[in-house]
């Protein structure tokens, strides 16, 4: 099969073949490659954006009818010179096609280098060509902003927690789960009697959150709890002030002392 060489004009549905096929074509293909050098390890190479094709297809015009030359070539230099140096000026894009091969991308023109080398009047060209990409054909990455309350992404379970001053179980469930409303199966996960009782220094088992959706409620009681050690009681939602449990033990033993008086009629 006799190969030949064409440049289509995809702007004016006009095609070129050359009037003697190359010897040689130029052609590339695949992806750029960086080279960086690294202190301690030395070069490495990475892969880099997909390349463009750059070329120089080099070809003669005869000024006199060749046997070698392809079926109905003319011998006329001048009217490819012509042909090619306006498509290039015009920033025209072709075809570049080599039948036989799979070669069939767009490319623009450079400037035609061309001259007489050997009293024939026959002209050597070399043309450059750059491969064109359309611009429709690059992926644009579309960034959006939301006008609306924004979604708030629950962090993940730390597996356990320790408490401190002014937390409630509630809080602590938003801020592992992003749900308040799971301190009450917290409680039952961590063996609390009273969701509302928590003090500085416990530790709670923070199970997974889907693990602890399946955890039954512990329901609150009718009134707060007293915390040890002079803390602060905690319902669900927040701190509710108590007096301390030596406060509660005084007050008891202060009781017991005035009944035991009382029945041997002491005052």
């Amino acid at each position: 099969m006799e190969r030949v060489i064409i440049l289509k004009n995809t702007d004016k549905n006009q095609a070129l073949t050359l009037p003697v096929t190359p010897s040689s074509y130029p052609m590339a293909a695949g992806r750029a490659v960086e080279r960086l050098d690294m202190a301690q390890t030395g070069q490495v190479a990475l892969p880099g954006l997909k390349s463009l094709f750059t070329g120089t297809l080099e070809f003669e015009l005869p000024a006199q009818t060749y046997p070698f030359m392809t079926a109905g070539a003319a011998a006329e230099p001048q009217r490819y010179i012509e042909q090619l140096t306006g498509w290039s000026r015009d920033a025209n894009v072709c075809r570049y096609i080599v039948t036989g091969t799979g070669i069939n991308i767009p490319v623009l023109l450079g400037a035609l280098d061309y001259g007489e080398q050997d009293g024939t009047n026959d002209v050597y060209c070399k043309l450059p060509l750059y491969e064109y990409r359309f611009l429709d054909e690059a992926k644009v990455e579309k960034v959006t902003q939301n006008a609306g309350r924004p979604v708030e992404t629950p962090p993940q379970t730390a597996g356990s927690y320790t408490v401190v001053k002014g937390d409630s179980l509630w809080a602590i469930c938003k801020r592992f789960y992003g749900d308040g409303s799971l301190a009450y199966k917290l409680a039952t996960a961590n063996g609390i009697k009273n969701p509302n009782l928590i003090y500085p220094g416990q530790v709670l088992t923070l199970p997974d959150k889907g693990a602890l959706t399946g955890y039954a409620a512990t329901p609150a009681p009718a009134s707060p709890g007293r915390v040890q050690s002079g803390g602060t009681a905690k319902t669900a939602s927040g701190p509710v002030e108590t007096g301390s449990a030596q406060s509660a033990a005084d007050a008891m033993a202060r009781g017991a002392v005035a009944a035991a008086r009382a029945a041997i009629g002491l005052k």
